[in-house]
């Protein structure tokens, strides 16, 4: 009787971990599916000589750092997709690191910027930020450490409840597109009173969600009637403005 229990209860564990294993597998496949790919010519990027990569994260190093930008990617996009931005920004003069989030997914790893910032520990300033879901991810961890940021950039993003930066005394930079239909435009507006009244809102006319990253056309997405290109060098052109 004791050793039918015992093979009984060995058949129950064997059966759950199985059921586990295919749970988990079937997310695997799903993450894979719904990952947007970063396109080839930003995937090229990473043959240039600023380019490196440090374990997970990308370093891009400029001729003469004026800051350092943390890039969190947006939901479900490769990080090389934002090579062409961070490579961009470098040429401006700052260093720019992005890191991988786990199933690319930035909310699964909100507190990558503080492991950056120790394996390159800099005295010029901190920019933290990101594209849609990375960017809301990014001021999560901004909002309880402020004490290590100098400055936030949200690009087709917005805070969540709980990054409530209101009576933040950080510089911080809005990019909204016209033509964007991947964002919640209720929420978009609403959120505004969760950043610091000297937050600036830069509007790029003619642009969509899709343009702030090399990683196709988004579903659901408006049409763009300006280049990713464009829409780029606006937002460089813009951060660089406001970071000096």
């Amino acid at each position: 009787m004791k050793n039918w229990i015992k093979d009984h209860w060995k058949k129950i564990i064997v059966s759950f971990l199985l059921i586990i294993l295919l749970i988990i597998g079937g997310i695997l496949t799903y993450v894979q599916s719904a990952t947007y790919s970063a396109m080839p010519e930003a995937v090229a990027i990473l043959e240039d000589e600023a380019v490196q990569t440090d374990g997970n994260t990308i370093v891009i190093e400029p001729d003469e750092a004026l800051g350092n930008v943390v890039l969190y990617q947006g939901g479900f996009v490769e990080k090389e997709a934002y090579l062409p931005l961070a490579k961009a920004l470098s040429e401006k003069g700052y260093r720019v690191f992005i890191p991988q989030m786990p199933l690319n997914l930035a909310i699964l790893g909100v507190n990558r910027f503080e492991d950056i910032v120790e394996a390159y520990p800099s005295e010029l300033p901190w920019w933290i930020g990101g594209h849609s879901l990375g960017g809301t991810s990014a001021l999560l961890y901004a909002v309880d450490h402020l004490n290590e940021i100098d400055g936030a950039f949200l690009l087709a993003s917005y805070p969540s409840d709980g990054a409530d930066l209101s009576q933040a005394d950080i510089p911080v930079v809005s990019f909204f597109a016209t033509n964007d239909e991947v964002i919640n435009q209720e929420r978009y507006e609403e959120s505004k009173a969760l950043l610091p009244e000297q937050t600036e809102y830069e509007v790029i006319e003619g642009g969509n969600h899709s343009n702030f990253g090399y990683y196709g056309f988004q579903k659901g997405d408006g049409e763009s009637t300006n280049t990713r290109e464009q829409q780029l060098d606006q937002v460089v052109d813009y951060f660089q403005e406001v970071a000096e």
